[in-house]
């Protein structure tokens, strides 16, 4: 086997790599050197080892077929030769040759001459051997690799009296062995003795007349199994994998010099895997991937150079936080969960937002503390505030669009992956400090989890930037079928790019503290791949009631696995797995149509546009399954379709689309509302009420509670700043509807009523009724799931006011009207009016 013996400080200056082997035998078959040099005849090139012949020539100007070039030819008889065409150099310029025949692949090296010396190296011996009990006292000839130093790699067996010399020319008439003094020759010294074991580089330098022996660990395939992909760093060495379904010839490009990888066993469920080991410490230093010619990125890379192929090898351990990390904000049940959905630029972008300028728009300037506007809270201690128990951050990971991290002005949400486990670098202060960059993410969690919030990553892995990314590597990572509408949509069910997914979203657990994912596209994969992923990072790490969820369609394609998709009737099949789906059929049925005021049929509820009651009814109940049977076949797009309320990520709108308010205003226009109505405000606050009061998770788009708008732009993702962020005089502006959503949250996290967390909790202990055109009521057996309430009355009233007959006895009055806090908990019995656009909550203690 070849071992490689570039790296640490024995890297070489001039040649890409060499490689040692400890063979004695010549191989059976000679190559040639023939070029414009010599005349086209045949010169032996010297054989290194079994596979690697090399040689060292000087070209002039070419001959009168063209300029300066050559082929290795196997038997000087033009029978066999490589490469196909001629291999053209530069013009007077003495270059190293090395052919391997093992792959039939050329590396060519510029030295300053060639001279006596193999390299073109100065020496004071013209050769140097090694002998010793390894290789029974045989010849392991040493290469020169730099002026007067030689190396070899040995395979130290640990025997007794393990010991070796030196020998210059293969015949013991010239030796060197040890004098006495640690690491020291002497000519006719006696053996040198060492109880060494493994591989081990032997470095003598001919001049000073010392040796050095140093491990190379488990250099390149460390006993040929791998355990995961990507480069695995420690000061001794690195290790570097990738997955190569298609193509043999892989090579590592680490720090400018080239090193052959080699096809690992399969194991560890990894197969098809090309690895190979450097020694010495790769610390930072820059790699890409060869394949087939051509220059890839690593697809597990932890790191990379902004706007590049290199990735950066990284010592995790140097990124981790001083203090280590503080503790998770404590969430007894997925259902505890109020997500906030926010962009990290958006939030802090404005000078408004107070925060700190060189932060504005950074991962840091998330979580920048006492940051206020006229006197009230902005950043994260508006979220404090408003009682939030996640923030979903659009993403966040290395993406493609503006990739001038100079350009401030460059604008995108970044659905366009590079490089899925790499923050990205827009979003760092220092982007090219790459332990810092990481380190800033993991400060931006801490900060959260200190402030009692949880951060979910939002992932795009249905696609890529382009299909450079992966597609030089091999073409299994992309469906056959566009399913992304992005023309690049990735296919987990091929069972290594399903294992790439699933290590990423391992990695941001383990290395950042991540709490959950929100998936772009997750319809587009297998809902069995999905629940595999789910299952996996749940048993990895029970203790964290990671949320996992996202959009379950596709790009609008035509997707002959329809049936074996992510879909709302099959997301009950994955129950265990704890993967939700966003709810798009009570979203419509709260505020109809996305991109424009229309409401279709039985759609528009907040808007009291002919709604249809039945699906608010569902909606509000946790979108639960007819039939608690997760194998019960239902429509694709049933609206019952969860088997735990925890599936049911409920909303009314998110980044895409129209925001809430852009949508009220176009509704307004259609309807002949003036867009200065209060009562658009009330429809602003009705909307997420119903949504806040559900059964299920309730998720915010960021702003909402402020009356954000983006200016009627309904796919903003790469729009200015002044389209996409917060004006926080919002908060002054909209101080009522703020008030509204802050309150509405806290009276759901202080009642457990509303956050029922199984199947039959729901079935049992809430009761549903539609009593007249426009309302829906639930009642909750407060006292049956522990709640402070014994029973809790919900009214839903879309239309004029209506007046709901009370259960006999005593009610107290929670919420009405446009105002959390209008109650005031007052006693009512009898009936109770409810008014129009507005929920209205009743209890008993």
């Amino acid at each position: 086997m070849i071992k490689p013996i570039c790296g640490g400080r024995t890297r070489l200056p001039v040649l890409s790599c060499l490689f040692i082997t400890l063979f004695s035998a010549q191989a059976s078959a000679e190559w040639y050197f023939r070029g414009t040099p010599n005349g086209w005849s045949a010169d032996a090139m010297t054989a290194v080892s079994s596979n690697q012949f090399e040689t060292c020539q000087s070209f002039a100007s070419g001959d009168a077929n063209g300029g300066p070039r050559f082929k290795v030819d196997r038997y000087g008889d033009w029978q066999e030769n490589y490469p196909t065409s001629d291999y053209g150099v530069a013009a007077g310029q003495s270059y190293t040759i090395t052919f391997y025949s093992d792959s039939t692949s050329i590396q060519v090296a510029e030295v300053a001459s060639c001279d006596d010396t193999p390299g073109g190296f100065q020496s004071n011996l013209p050769s140097l051997f090694f002998r010793g009990t390894p290789n029974g006292w045989g010849t392991s000839e040493l290469t020169l690799v730099d002026d007067n130093t030689w190396q070899v790699q040995v395979n130290f067996d640990g025997q007794a009296n393990q010991r070796f010399k030196l020998d210059v020319n293969g015949d013991w008439s010239r030796n060197y062995g040890d004098n006495g003094a640690d690491g020291t020759l002497e000519q006719t010294g006696a053996d040198i003795f060492t109880g060494v074991t493994g591989e081990y580089l032997l470095t003598v330098n001919d001049a000073s007349l010392t040796y050095t022996l140093e491990s190379v660990a488990c250099s390149n395939n460390c006993g040929g199994e791998v355990q995961t992909l990507g480069a695995v760093y420690n000061a001794a060495e690195t290790r570097f994998s990738l997955w190569s379904p298609d193509h043999s010839d892989v090579q590592l490009v680490l720090d400018g010099q080239s090193y052959p990888m080699d096809k690992a066993p399969d194991s560890n469920d990894l197969t098809d895997v090309y690895s190979v080991a450097v020694s010495g410490d790769w610390k930072l230093k820059p790699y890409y991937f060869v394949v087939n010619g051509n220059s890839v990125r690593d697809p597990y890379g932890r790191m990379v150079e902004p706007n590049t192929n290199n990735n950066i090898v990284m010592d995790l351990d140097s990124t981790d936080l001083p203090g280590g990390w503080s503790a998770r904000p404590v969430m007894n049940a997925r259902e505890d969960a109020i997500i906030y959905e926010v962009h990290v630029r958006d939030f802090t972008i404005a000078s408004e937002s107070g925060v700190s300028s060189n932060k504005r728009g950074k991962f840091l300037g998330m979580v920048e503390s006492g940051t206020t506007y006229n006197g009230v809270a902005t950043g994260i201690d508006h979220l404090k505030e408003l009682g939030v128990t996640h923030v979903q951050l659009l993403p966040s990971y290395d993406f493609g669009s503006c990739p001038d991290v100079t350009d401030n002005s460059c604008y995108n949400w970044g659905y366009d992956p590079r490089n899925y486990s790499i923050p990205e670098e827009r979003y760092s202060l220092t982007p090219f400090d790459y332990e810092n960059r990481v380190r800033e993410f993991k400060q931006m969690v801490d900060e959260f989890h200190k402030a009692g919030i949880r951060v979910i990553m939002d992932v795009v892995y249905n696609h890529t930037y382009a299909k450079e990314m992966f597609e030089p590597i091999s073409t299994s990572y992309y469906t056959p079928t566009d399913l992304s509408g992005t023309g690049n949509s990735i296919d987990a069910n091929v069972p290594m790019v399903s294992r790439m997914i699933r290590d990423s979203l391992e990695y941001w657990v383990e290395e950042y503290n991540i709490d959950g994912f929100r998936f772009d596209l997750i319809g587009i994969f297998d809902y069995d791949e999905v629940e595999e992923w789910g299952t996996h990072l749940n048993a990895t790490f029970p203790d964290r009631n990671l949320l996992i969820y996202g959009e379950p369609w596709n790009g609008y394609a035509s997707d002959p696995r329809e049936l074996e998709r992510v879909r709302l009737g099959t997301i009950g099949r994955i129950h265990e797995a704890r993967v939700g789906v966003f709810n798009p059929k009570f979203r419509e049925a709260i505020k109809g149509q996305n991109d424009n005021g229309g409401c279709n049929p039985g759609d528009c509820y907040a808007f009291n546009n002919n709604p249809d009651t039945w699906r608010i009814e569902v909606g509000s109940r946790g979108a639960l399954r007819y039939s608690n049977n997760a194998n019960t076949n239902i429509d694709l797009w049933d609206p019952m379709f969860a088997m735990d309320p925890e599936q049911s990520i409920n909303y009314v709108s998110a980044h895409d689309n129209l925001s809430l308010r852009d949508k009220i205003l176009q509704w307004a226009d259609l309807n002949g509302v003036s867009r200065d109505s209060g009562y658009l405000r009330r429809i602003q606050m009705f909307a997420n009420g119903i949504v806040l009061t559900s059964q299920g998770i309730p998720f915010l788009h960021g702003g909402v509670e402020l009356m954000r708008d983006k200016q009627e732009d309904h796919n903003s993702y790469q729009s200015p700043d002044a389209i996409n962020q917060y004006y926080w005089n919002w908060k002054i502006d909209n101080a009522d509807v703020y008030d509204y959503y802050r309150d509405v949250i806290a009276l759901r996290r202080a009642h457990p009523a509303f956050r029922l967390t199984t199947w039959d909790a729901v079935n049992q202990h809430v009761t549903s009724n539609r009593p007249r055109y426009g309302v829906m009521v639930n009642h909750i057996n407060g006292a049956a799931v522990g709640d402070s309430w014994s029973e809790i009355l919900v009214i839903y009233n879309s239309a004029d006011n209506y007046t709901h007959s009370l259960p006999a006895g005593e009610w107290k009055v929670a919420m009405e009207k446009s105002d959390p806090a209008a109650g005031n908990g007052r006693v009512v019995s009898g009936s109770v009016v409810a008014e129009g656009t507005s929920v209205t909550v009743l209890y008993r203690d």
